[in-house]
């Protein structure tokens, strides 16, 4: 029996059902985890996450995305629609199978064009390989799950998809250098993780950028994922999925949020403006009074507050949420304002409140007031409330202004217009009115 996670005690487990994870311990007390539809309800952990788990430790949301409703026949079409030519799609066999053996290319009425060699991919997965989709977009079942933890996570995120139907792994144990939610769709998969020998790395720090780094032998967590688990892994945490002779497909959804290192990068674009910095070096000895100048100037501005807003500010206006584009709503002329049971959320994975009273969304710079503030808020916290929600918590301002604020939000790609079958999460807030969108 493997003790809880907290507990960091390692053992094997042979399936989840003995599993006693944090959340397990938090459901006994206040959390409804028994979903009765596609409902990712992360709001209910998100203080005890961020407070514990958060890049220290692995966290399993147990049963966290119920009635899933995902056939081979949805999963076969999404893996018909990816650019199977793109150097991110992979068809993994312990090793990276060369694309000339399962993609053919063609001419179609005068353009190259790519298609499976399907009988070599049945038969590599019927011997054991596994199918990787890198990037999945514009697929609205996996565009609201990856939306959900991107959310929770406050971070840019890239998703992944892995179909497989045998025992053999695809990789090698290895760590990853972003944190990695893992959430499993369709069977199940064993996760053995181990703890880091290699802390925090980053992009370039790669398991397999350092080939004298040593596999701990300790295990620290050995668990089943079944269908509607989530498993957090951290970055730098040493983990091998195995499939388990059975069908599975899980999504890897990596969350990307900025480090220590990015900062640095885009500080260097401001040393130059400092003048120690611009000097010829010679000798250390003659030199060296000028570079301890330039370092403690330098120091000053990376702990300077209005640097790091600027930053932030760069970093946040890169961001963009992919949501569908709703031509029937919002290209149709004749149409000015949005239905009251129409629902939406805000198009973002991070609301940084700068101090100048501004929030970014999807590239749009918005000035808030006191009023338009709370709006923002309100929006972002009741994922998917409606229209009428909204009117209802702001009563005291006028309807007119606010159906007219919400339908240009939902023109300039700030709301995300949403059907009632879409994943949310559940929130709550209070009261609103203008925006200045610069």
């Amino acid at each position: 029996m493997l003790s809880s996670i907290a507990g960091g005690a390692a053992g094997n487990v042979a399936d989840g059902s003995d599993y006693c994870s944090d959340v397990t311990k938090y459901n006994q007390y206040d959390f409804l985890i028994d979903l009765k539809r596609i409902l990712i309800l992360f709001d209910i952990y998100r203080d005890k996450f961020f407070s514990n788990h958060i890049y220290k430790k692995p966290f399993l949301f147990k049963n966290i995305v119920s009635d899933i409703d995902l056939s081979w026949k949805d999963i076969s079409e999404m893996y018909e629609r990816a650019d199977a030519s793109d150097p991110s799609f992979k068809l993994m066999n312990g090793h990276e199978v060369p694309k000339s053996k399962y993609l053919e290319s063609y001419i179609n009425v005068g353009r190259v064009e790519y298609r499976y060699i399907k009988p070599v991919i049945y038969d590599y997965m019927r011997n054991g390989a596994t199918l990787v989709y890198n990037r999945i977009r514009n697929e609205p079942f996996i565009s609201n799950i990856s939306r959900e933890i991107a959310n929770f996570a406050q971070a840019q995120v890239i998703t992944s998809g892995y179909a497989a139907f045998s025992a053999k792994p695809s990789y090698r144990c290895h760590w990853d250098t972003r944190d990695v939610f893992a959430v499993q769709l369709k069977g199940r998969k064993r996760w053995i993780l181990k703890e880091p020998t290699f802390k925090l790395p980053l992009y370039m720090q790669q398991t397999k950028d350092m080939p004298d780094a040593e596999e701990p032998e300790e295990v620290y967590l050995d668990v089943v994922l079944e269908e509607g688990d989530i498993l957090y892994v951290p970055r730098g945490w040493w983990h091998n999925p195995i499939p388990m002779g059975e069908e599975t497909f899980h999504l890897a959804v990596g969350t990307f949020a900025p480090t220590g290192f990015d900062y640095i990068n885009w500080l260097i674009r401001k040393a130059p403006n400092i003048i120690d910095g611009r000097h010829n070096l010679h000798g250390f000895q003659e030199s060296k009074k000028l570079l301890d100048r330039f370092g403690k100037e330098f120091a000053l501005l990376m702990s300077d507050e209005s640097t790091y807003e600027q930053f932030m500010e760069d970093y946040i206006g890169q961001h963009r949420v992919d949501s569908p584009i709703s031509l029937g709503t919002l290209a149709n002329g004749k149409i000015s304002q949005l239905e009251m049971t129409q629902r939406i959320r805000l198009n973002v994975n991070l609301l940084y409140p700068f101090s100048n009273n501004f929030v970014i969304v999807n590239g749009n710079k918005i000035n808030l007031d006191e009023i338009s503030q709370k709006l923002i808020n309100y929006i972002n916290k009741h994922q998917a409330c409606t229209i009428s929600d909204v009117l209802s918590v702001f009563s005291n301002y006028p309807r007119n202004k606010l159906h007219e604020l919400l339908f240009q939000l939902a023109l300039n790609d700030v709301l995300e217009l949403i059907s009632v079958s879409d994943s949310v999460v559940i929130g709550s807030e209070d009261n609103n009115a203008t925006l200045n969108m610069v």
